[in-house]
């Protein structure tokens, strides 16, 4: 079916449910009008692309994993300060993945 036989049939059926008898010529002349119409819905009424909504949906996750990981991190260092308050010692002190802690200084090491 093309682009032009779906309007005919639409306006043929809108036509036969009021009851209007349109000649083969006014009904094509009506379809290809209301096509033409129709190619400038979207200036009319905008709909925005796919694309669009993708992309704004990527920029939510995005935003959303880079303020988790944000207050990951500031997680990650206050605990880590935490646990050299509480062992009272100047050295590094890391959380690696996992859990791991790993206390590292110029003279001892110690996970």
């Amino acid at each position: 079916m093309t682009d032009l036989e779906y309007w005919q049939e639409c306006i043929s059926c809108g036509a036969d449910d009021c009851g209007l008898v349109l000649t083969d010529e006014q009904l094509l002349s009506l379809a290809k009008t209301v096509s033409n119409g129709h190619g400038y819905y979207g200036m009319a009424f905008y709909s925005p692309p796919d694309s669009d909504r993708y992309a704004e949906i990527e920029r939510e996750w995005k935003s959303k994993l880079n303020k988790l990981q944000s207050e990951f991190n500031s997680y990650k260092i206050n605990a880590e300060n935490t646990m050299k308050k509480a062992l009272n010692i100047d050295a590094d002190i890391t959380i690696e993945p996992g859990g791991k802690v790993s206390c590292f200084s110029e003279r001892w090491e110690m996970s």
